[in-house]
């Protein structure tokens, strides 16, 4: 079960791209199989750099993340190995998973054709 709250949504589509947005709106659909919603606005590089790469991860943030929130409110800049300043690791599906987030959740890469915008 994803609990409310703010996330910061990550993807790596294999070319090189990298995006990381902070987002708020984020559902879980189903149980079986594990089905997610989330906003992304359209015109933004992180919903691209998802289309390419048909997956992400969420990173949860807490209260005391707040600062964490508001680094990912503009263009992600990967430099040194970090996102924005941030360490992070690959998950399972290849999408950065923030080191100083509490807990990610990597759902499975969505089907083509399953976005919609």
């Amino acid at each position: 079960m994803i609990p409310y709250g703010i996330y910061v949504l990550t993807a790596e589509d294999g070319a090189g791209n990298v995006a990381a947005a902070t987002v708020n709106w984020v559902a879980q659909t189903t149980f079986a199989p594990p089905l997610l919603v989330v906003g992304v606005k359209t015109d933004s590089g992180a919903y691209k750099t998802i289309q390419a790469a048909r997956s992400f991860a969420l990173n949860m943030l807490g209260k005391e993340h707040k600062s964490l929130a508001f680094t990912f409110f503009r263009p992600t800049d990967v430099t040194d190995g970090k996102l924005s300043g941030q360490p992070y690791r690959k998950g399972t599906t290849g999408a950065p998973i923030l080191i100083d987030a509490p807990g990610a959740a990597c759902p499975p890469p969505c089907p083509k054709g399953a976005a919609v915008p």
